[in-house]
C-alpha cells in the first residue's frame, strides 16, 4: 500500500500553504522501474490535488480569494502534475503500454480539463491501439504468405501515420518480399520466354530481312519492321550456341536498328535514330529522395555521364526527378546509391592555454627634473637685482618620492571547446570580444564638408578554424589555423567638428599546419611564445653616475612579459566513412549512344540447356538476293 504525506510549506512569509508530497513504498518492496515510480509519484500528486478541490486550490485560497501568491502557487502545483503526468503517458505509449498511458492521461484531464496536450496525447494514444491491432492482423498475414493483404494493412497505417516505427519495418520486409517475387517471376519468364531459345547461326552476307525471316520460321518469333528500316541492309553472323536474344541484339548493332518487344513473341525493329528513339521508345519518371548528397550535384553527375536531357531538382526536399527509357533510370539508380552515402563526422576536442607572466619593479628615489628661482616683484631693474641678498630668491620647492615597488603578475587562459565538423568543411571557433573601430569620413558639398562616422568591429582574442578529412583507414587529417589576438594600443583622434575617431594596435601570433592523426589520438602545439623586456632609469646628471652612491640619485624601473600559447586537439570519429556497395561502385551503362544496365553478352550452350530450352541450329545454304527469291528464281535454302 502506498501512503501520501502532506506538509505544509510558508513561501516569502505568506501564510499560504503549498501542497508538497511524497510516496514512502514498504521497506521491503522491491525498487520499481524509472518509469513506474514517476507515475506513481503523479498519480500521487494528482490524488492529492483533487482532494484540495480538483484545481489545485488548497483551504487558503478559499479564505483569502485575493491573495496572488496562493493563487499561483496553487497553479504551479498544478501544471507540474499534469506535465508529469502527461511526460509518462508519452514514455507508456513508446512501450505500448496503452493501458497505463491512458490512465495517466485521464488523471491529467481531471486536474486540467483544458489541456490541448492531453486531449492531443489521447487521441494519440487510441490511434497507437488501434494500428497495433492492425499491424499484428498483417503480422499474421505475412507469416502465412499473403503479402498482399498485409501490405494493404501496413499502407493504412503508414497513411494515418508515417512515422510509425513498427509500420516502417514491416514495410520493408514487405518490400523484400516483394522483390524476391519479382526476380523470381522474372527468371521463371525469362526460361520460359521465346528469346531465350538457343541457336546456332551460320550467315555471310545475307539480307537482314531474310536472317529474321529464317529465325521467325524456325523458333516463332514475330518481327514487325518500321517503314524506314532499308530493305538492302546486310549482315554477316556467325554465333554458336547463342541465345535468340543475344543474337537479335548483334544483328541490331551491326545495322544500327533498334527494337522494341511488344510481348513474349514479337518484335518491332526500327532505326536507331534520335528522331525514331523519341517515336518509339518506351520512357520513366523517377523521383529519387537523397539524404546525404546536393541534388545539383546528382543533376550534374547524370547530365555529364548518362546524357540526362529531363533532369529537374526540388531544393526544397532535396529531390532529383528525371526522366529516360527503363535502363537509364536503373543505371542512374546504381549511380545515385554510389554516391549518395553518409559524410563522416568527427568531434574535436581543442584546449587552448594561454599562460602570461609579467614581473613589473620600481626601486629607487625619483628626483625632480627642474626646479624654479624666481625674484621679488620690486626687483625689475639691474641695479636691484645686482645688489639683491641671495636669501630674497624665491625658489620653487624640491621633493622626491622613494619608489619601493614589485609587481608580478600570472594568469592562465584556458579555452576547452568541443565542435563536431562534417568531412571537409571548415568550422570556426572564436573567443574573445569584437572592439568597435571608429573612424569619420567627410563629404563636399556647397554648403560645406559634412563629417559621418562609421563604426565595425574587430574580432580579439583566440580565432580557431579547422578542417577535418576522414580517411579510409580511419585516421584523421586537420588543416588548422589559429590565431591569438590582443590590444596592445589604443589610437583615438578628433577634429574640429567634435568627431572622434578610435583605433587600435592589435598584437597577434598566428600557426597554420595541417596533420593526421588516430581517432582518439592527442597532439600538443606549442612554442607560440611572446616575450618582452624593458627597462627605464632616471638619474640624476653627474651623481647617478656614482658606483654605489648612485642608487641613491637614481630611479630604476623594468617590465618583463612573457606568454605562451598551448594548443592540445583530440579527433573522434563520430560516423566513419562509409563505402559504396561493390555492386553500385562498378556498373554497366551500355555505349556511348545507347544507354543499356546489363552488358551483351552471349550465353554458352550448356547453361541454356539446363533450363531444358530447345535449341534451334540454322546454317545458311545458298545466298540469294531477296527479289530473286520473291520472283520464285530459285528455291527457297534450306535450315
Amino acid at each position: 500500500m502506498e501512503t501520501i504525506h502532506t506538509r505544509g510549506a510558508r513561501r516569502n512569509g505568506e501564510g499560504g500553504r503549498s501542497t508538497r508530497l511524497c510516496s514512502a513504498p514498504p521497506a521491503d518492496a522491491r525498487p520499481a522501474p524509472a518509469s513506474r515510480c514517476a507515475t506513481k509519484r503523479a498519480l500521487a500528486i494528482a490524488v492529492a490535488l483533487l482532494a484540495c478541490g480538483g484545481c489545485a486550490h488548497v483551504p487558503n485560497v478559499h479564505d483569502d480569494p485575493t491573495n496572488a501568491q496562493v493563487k499561483i502557487d496553487a497553479l504551479h502545483d498544478r501544471n507540474e502534475a499534469v506535465d508529469e503526468l502527461l511526460d509518462n503517458a508519452e514514455a507508456f505509449r513508446q512501450k505500448n503500454e496503452f493501458d497505463d498511458a491512458a490512465r495517466s492521461v485521464y488523471m491529467a484531464k481531471q486536474l486540467d480539463p483544458t489541456s490541448e496536450r492531453a486531449r492531443r496525447i489521447g487521441t494519440m494514444i487510441e490511434q497507437d491501439r488501434k494500428h497495433l491491432a492492425i499491424l499484428q492482423e498483417a503480422d499474421r498475414m505475412m507469416k502465412r504468405g499473403s503479402y498482399a493483404q498485409a501490405a494493404e494493412r501496413v499502407h493504412r497505417v503508414l497513411v494515418e501515420d508515417p512515422a510509425n516505427t513498427m509500420a516502417t519495418r514491416m514495410q520493408a520486409e514487405l518490400d523484400e518480399k516483394r522483390r524476391q517475387q519479382h526476380a523470381e517471376r522474372d527468371d521463371k519468364l525469362a526460361a520460359s520466354s521465346i528469346m531465350r531459345t538457343p541457336v546456332s547461326l551460320q550467315f555471310r552476307d545475307a539480307n537482314v530481312r531474310m536472317v529474321f525471316e529464317a529465325l521467325s520460321r524456325t523458333s516463332g518469333l514475330n518481327v514487325i519492321f518500321d517503314r524506314d528500316v532499308r530493305a538492302d541492309l546486310k549482315t554477316t553472323i556467325f554465333v554458336q550456341n547463342a541465345s535468340l536474344q543475344d543474337t537479335v541484339d548483334m544483328i541490331l548493332l551491326q545495322n544500327q536498328l533498334d527494337k522494341k518487344q511488344m510481348n513474349a513473341n514479337t518484335l518491332f525493329i526500327y532505326p536507331a535514330t534520335p528522331a525514331k528513339e523519341l517515336e518509339y521508345q518506351e520512357l520513366k519518371v523517377r523521383t529519387f529522395q537523397l539524404s546525404n548528397v546536393d541534388a545539383k550535384q546528382i543533376q550534374s553527375l547524370l547530365k555529364s555521364l548518362l546524357k540526362v536531357k529531363e533532369a529537374v531538382i526540388d531544393e526544397r526536399a532535396n529531390t532529383v526527378t528525371i526522366r529516360g527509357t527503363p535502363d537509364m533510370i536503373k543505371v542512374a539508380d546504381e549511380m545515385i546509391a554510389a554516391q549518395d552515402l553518409p559524410q563522416p563526422e568527427v568531434m574535436l576536442e581543442v584546449e587552448v592555454l594561454e599562460v602570461s607572466h609579467d614581473r613589473m619593479s620600481q626601486l629607487g628615489i625619483n628626483w625632480p627634473n627642474s626646479f624654479t628661482v624666481s625674484t621679488p616683484s620690486s626687483a625689475d631693474t639691474w641695479g636691484v637685482l645686482h645688489h639683491l641678498p641671495i636669501n630674497a630668491l624665491n625658489v620653487s620647492s624640491l621633493s622626491a618620492t622613494a619608489d619601493f615597488k614589485l609587481t608580478d603578475t600570472d594568469a592562465n587562459l584556458l579555452a576547452s571547446p568541443r565542435i563536431r565538423a562534417r568531412n571537409k568543411e571548415k568550422a570556426r571557433i572564436m573567443i574573445g570580444d569584437k572592439v568597435p573601430v571608429i573612424s569619420s569620413s567627410s563629404t563636399p558639398s556647397t554648403s560645406g564638408p559634412s563629417f559621418t562616422q562609421m563604426i565595425q568591429y574587430l574580432d580579439v582574442g583566440i580565432k580557431l578554424e579547422v578542417e577535418p578529412e576522414v580517411y579510409r583507414d580511419g585516421d584523421v587529417g586537420i588543416k588548422l589555423n589559429l590565431e591569438v589576438s590582443n590590444i596592445t594600443n589604443t589610437i583615438s583622434s578628433g577634429n574640429s567638428q567634435g568627431l572622434s575617431s578610435l583605433a587600435y594596435q592589435i598584437g597577434t601570433r598566428s600557426a597554420s599546419t595541417s596533420l593526421r592523426l588516430r581517432d582518439g589520438e592527442t597532439q600538443i602545439m606549442g612554442g607560440l611564445i611572446s616575450d618582452e623586456d624593458r627597462r627605464n632609469a632616471n638619474k640624476v646628471p653627474g651623481l647617478g653616475q656614482l658606483p654605489v652612491l648612485g642608487r641613491l640619485f637614481s630611479d630604476h624601473g623594468g617590465d618583463h612579459k612573457k606568454t605562451e600559447i598551448v594548443l592540445q586537439i583530440t579527433p573522434h570519429i563520430v560516423r566513419p566513412q562509409v563505402a559504396a556497395d561493390a555492386d553500385t561502385q562498378e556498373v554497366w551503362s551500355g555505349t556511348d549512344v545507347n544507354v543499356h544496365a546489363d552488358q551483351l553478352l552471349v550465353d554458352r550452350i550448356n547453361d541454356l540447356l539446363m533450363k531444358g530450352n530447345l535449341v534451334i541450329l540454322l546454317r545458311i545454304v545458298e545466298c540469294v538476293p531477296l527479289e530473286r527469291l520473291e520472283r520464285g528464281d530459285v528455291s527457297s535454302p534450306s535450315f
